[in-house]
This record gives structure tokens, sequence and C-alpha cells, in this order.
């Protein structure tokens, strides 16, 4: 199935992408802003777009100029929970072992609030990525809010999720909200 996702996601043209993203970006700000309040973003843990997620980068600096902490998160331990660096747009970057940029600087911080790609999900709000685990393990560890964010051809059925697997709050598609925030 992940292959599958991932395959369909590289034959993408970049005008879907770009349609995708105008779409999911506003409902995905009007969420946020919803579970946060619009003036009080706080500490918000996001994702640098690899391997053909959806690039919300705009969305990120839009978040920064109404006073949000952006967070990106950094592998700093094999099958450990991630952690978060502070980050803004501009900020130097770095690649990590797997080839993923993260912050050179700044500090450790904690998010309120997290995005997280998806490489499928179901309509249970299971969320299906590359198989590292890392951020189930972060969940179990951080209970806040967490907002899947996928193309709308990522949904799929019959998926049996591990024990260990947690279900997203809301999951954020260019054509609709799922979960328990929709």
């Amino acid at each position: 199935m992940r292959r599958r996702l991932l395959d369909a996601r590289a034959r993408m043209t970049a005008d879907a992408r770009a349609n995708q993203v105008h779409a999911l970006a506003p409902r995905l700000d009007e969420l946020v802003g919803r579970l946060r309040g619009a003036s009080t973003l706080g500490v918000l843990g996001v994702y640098w777009p690899i391997r053909g997620e959806p690039d919300l980068r705009e969305l990120y600096s839009a978040w920064h100029q109404r006073g949000a902490i952006l967070a990106l998160p950094v592998v700093a331990e094999s099958a450990a929970p991630l952690r978060f660096r502070r980050w803004a747009p501009g900020d130097a970057m770095q690649k990590d072992r797997q080839g993923v940029p993260v912050p050179v600087g700044g500090e450790w911080v904690v998010p309120q609030l997290m995005v997280v790609p998806c490489v499928g999900f179901d309509p249970r709000g299971y969320r299906l990525g590359y198989g590292g685990g890392y951020y189930d393990r972060t969940l179990a560890e951080l209970p806040v809010a967490a907002l899947g964010v996928a193309w709308s051809e990522s949904g799929f059925t019959g998926f049996e999720p591990h024990a260990s697997d947690l279900p997203m709050d809301a999951i954020v598609t260019a054509d609709r909200l799922w979960g328990r925030l929709a």
C-alpha cells in the first residue's frame, strides 16, 4: 500500500500539487485557528516537505507572521520520539542522516499542536507514514492535537493499524476534512 501511494504521489503533476495545496492550506489554516485561536497560535510542530509531500511553507510563513512559534521535527535518536527545534522561515538548514532538512540551530521546544504529513490515511484517521514510527512514538509521549495532511488521492481502506498506531485528530486534504475535529 505504501509503495502504491508513494508511486501515485510521484506521478502527480506540479499543477495538480499546486491546486491541491491551494485548496488544502486554507482548510488547515481555519482548523488551526479554531483549535489554537487566530491570534494565539502558540508553538506549532510543522514538517519540511520531502518526497512529494504537500508543501505548506507559505502557510508556515503566514503563521510565523501572525506570531506562531514554528518547530521542525528532528530525529535525535533512532527508535525514539521526535524532538522539535524552533525554526523560522529563512533560518539556516542542514540535512540530517536521512537527508531531511533540519534547522542548524534553535532552541528545543514542545509543540502544542502538530501538523503531520501522511503517505496515506484511512477513514478512521489512521495515518500511513514511511514506517519508522517516529510520529506515533512522539504522540504517545506528547498528547497534543495531531492534524494529518495528505493528498486527496491518499485515502484507502483495509488497513489494520498496529497496537502502537495512533489516529490523527483530523486529516486535512484538498477536498475535505476527516476525523473527530471535522
